[in-house]
């Protein structure tokens, strides 16, 4: 009978953890004390990324937009360039990837005819990658050449971009550890649903903002005065930060992606999962999600509290494109800056509209 019930405990105790073989120590009366292993599968059926970082390589805190992961490679000057995991639906168009990127390194517009000199198909380990370098073509007296380099996989229910930008020195040097990385990189897409979920209720399409090539930043805003300026990168239209007492802190983006990148569910899930919320199914977004208007356009309003940290976005979903405003970092400040955050999203509206 004790025998059971520590069995039961055991198996309780252990039920959410990751599915390893869990050795239980069994003692009873009139046995001798004895291990016995009981296999406990995962209760998480969700998608799975998982990698191994090269020895040089650190995995930055700050995951803007949709990013899964997001690195960068430790040098004697300090940490440069910048590598992603980002998780797309399956028909995003290696053109508006490209734009994306491309704007940066100073080029045109790209179409599938000028965009074909410069893709490749690299074959690492058993899968195939989209391989497409981008070195920047806008060099000054006082800039470092840089490269855009990514490779973007294909699966039969997901697509996953890895980005690697920084000078083009570091990115010669690095490359065989990219190399390395994707190899070992571990993508799970589905157990009972797919990695990426589109949000349930699709957006009316405007057409202001779907063109596969937008201004870098289509949009006006009003700052709120307790935010300063942030770290600038290309993957941010616009960066701000809030310090507060006993050095808390607030990290706010605009970010633009090509597509849904995923829709809601799946952005949400990655948003919470950064503030240490477990994740939820499609018919719990209500918990989090509520609409508004944004920009003239109907939007997503999230906004999730976990036990020291919050996150509170905005998201706009568009045809071609989506946009995220986002604040993300200490609770009791983002309690504090919630009423500026909501001024922040009502203040925004296209330049053009503002001329």
């Amino acid at each position: 009978m004790l025998s059971t019930l520590i069995q039961k405990f055991n198996l309780t105790l252990f039920r959410s953890l990751c599915p390893f073989p869990v050795l239980v120590f069994v003692l009873s009366c009139s046995e001798e004390p004895k291990i016995e292993s009981f296999f406990i599968p995962s209760e998480y059926n969700g998608p799975i990324v998982s990698w191994e970082l090269p020895p040089n390589w650190g995995e930055n805190p700050d995951l803007s937009g949709p990013m899964a992961g997001s690195f960068h490679v430790k040098t004697k000057s300090g940490p440069q360039g910048r590598i992603g995991v980002m998780p797309f639906r399956e028909n995003v168009s290696t053109v508006d990837v490209a734009n994306m990127f491309g704007r940066e390194m100073g080029y045109p517009p790209f179409n599938k005819e000028s965009l074909a000199p410069f893709l490749q198909e690299k074959k690492i380990g058993d899968r195939t990658f989209e391989w497409l370098y981008l070195n920047s073509k806008a060099e000054t007296a006082s800039s470092t050449p840089r490269t855009a380099l990514l490779a973007l996989l294909r699966q039969e229910k997901d697509t996953w971009l890895f980005p690697f930008i920084a000078d083009q020195k570091l990115v010669r040097e690095e490359s065989e550890n990219f190399i390395q990385f994707l190899k070992s990189c571990s993508l799970r897409s589905e157990i009972n649903k797919p990695i990426l979920a589109r949000s349930p209720a699709p957006l009316p399409k405007t057409g202001k903002t779907s063109s596969t090539n937008p201004p870098k930043n289509p949009w006006s805003w009003s700052k709120p005065s307790t935010w300063s300026e942030g770290k600038a990168s290309s993957m941010r239209i616009g960066s701000f930060k809030v310090t507060g007492p006993n050095e808390t802190k607030l990290d706010i983006s605009v970010t633009s992606f090509p597509g849904d990148v995923g829709g809601l569910l799946a952005n949400v899930n990655r948003w919470i999962g950064q503030i240490d919320l477990a994740p939820i199914q499609e018919a719990s977004l209500d918990q989090y999600c509520s609409t508004i208007t944004l920009a003239g356009n109907s939007a997503h309003l999230v906004e999730a509290y976990g036990e020291e940290k919050a996150v509170l976005a905005g998201i706009l979903f568009f045809e071609k494109e989506s946009w995220f405003f986002k604040l993300i970092g200490n609770r009791t400040l983002a309690e504090k800056e919630k009423s500026n955050f909501m001024s922040f999203l009502n203040s925004i509206s296209l330049q053009a509209e503002t001329e």
